[in-house]
């Protein structure tokens, strides 16, 4: 993701000039910020099976192909830029994909106000917007405060996933996650390393020789402490 990742009401997408696709189905209908209160997977979905939850999809390339190889898994992204979200939800209802929804939303306010206590098993945040000037750091998504958003949403046991090709923004990730006492890390690669992924943002990063950071942590059990 390059944007922070708000929501239409769900339509049948024109792809070009060729057919109507209707993308309802993999579509999921922003809240409203006068309504308080919060998506239940269960219903979403119409099943229990863990949740996987994507911020900045892009044009979707990671959460499709997650879907398409776990149908035992759901999976949600969220994307604020309207051309992406509008292309992944096209792609993901021609391929029938009924374990995937997409929301157009801004990723920390989805975290913060729309996902419920435990209620996700993997958080992926591939590649976020580094807003390298010194001015716009405060708006970069992964802080302190995301952080503790992560540790509510996930379950006991559940991982947050972070790869970013900024050094400085990879500093800060590990310095936010590591000061939380409800993450351990786990997983750390840099470089060579790093395993590859398949998101666009990757692909074109690796081709430019850019260094990959990767980091994974751990949700602790509830009450460990």
């Amino acid at each position: 993701m390059r944007t922070p990742s708000c929501g239409t009401g769900a339509r049948p997408y024109l792809a070009g000039m060729g057919a109507p696709v209707d993308t309802s189905p993999v579509i999921l209908e922003q809240i409203p910020q006068t309504q308080d209160r919060r998506f239940a997977f269960t219903d979403v979905f119409g099943n229990d099976k863990p949740v996987e939850l994507e911020l900045g999809i892009g044009k979707g390339r990671f959460l499709i192909q997650s879907a398409e190889a776990h149908p035992e898994r759901n999976w949600v992204g969220v994307e604020w830029a309207s051309r992406y979200y509008r292309m992944v939800a096209e792609r993901a209802a021609k391929r029938g994909l009924h374990n995937l929804r997409v929301l157009r939303d801004d990723a920390g306010k989805v975290v913060r106000d729309n996902v419920g206590d435990a209620a996700v098993d993997v958080l992926h945040v591939y590649f976020p917007d580094p807003w390298p000037k010194a001015r716009h750091l405060k708006r970069r998504l992964v802080q302190a405060p995301f952080a503790r958003e992560a540790a509510r949403i996930l379950k006991d046991g559940g991982s947050v996933q972070l790869a970013t090709d900024h050094e400085d923004y990879a500093v800060q990730m590990e310095e936010v996650f590591n000061a939380d006492p409800d993450f351990e890390q786990t997983f750390r690669a840099v470089g060579d390393e790093a395993p590859e992924g398949v998101t666009n943002w990757e692909v074109k990063f690796r081709r430019e020789g850019r260094t990959i950071h990767k980091f994974e942590y751990r949700r602790k059990p509830r009450g460990s402490a």
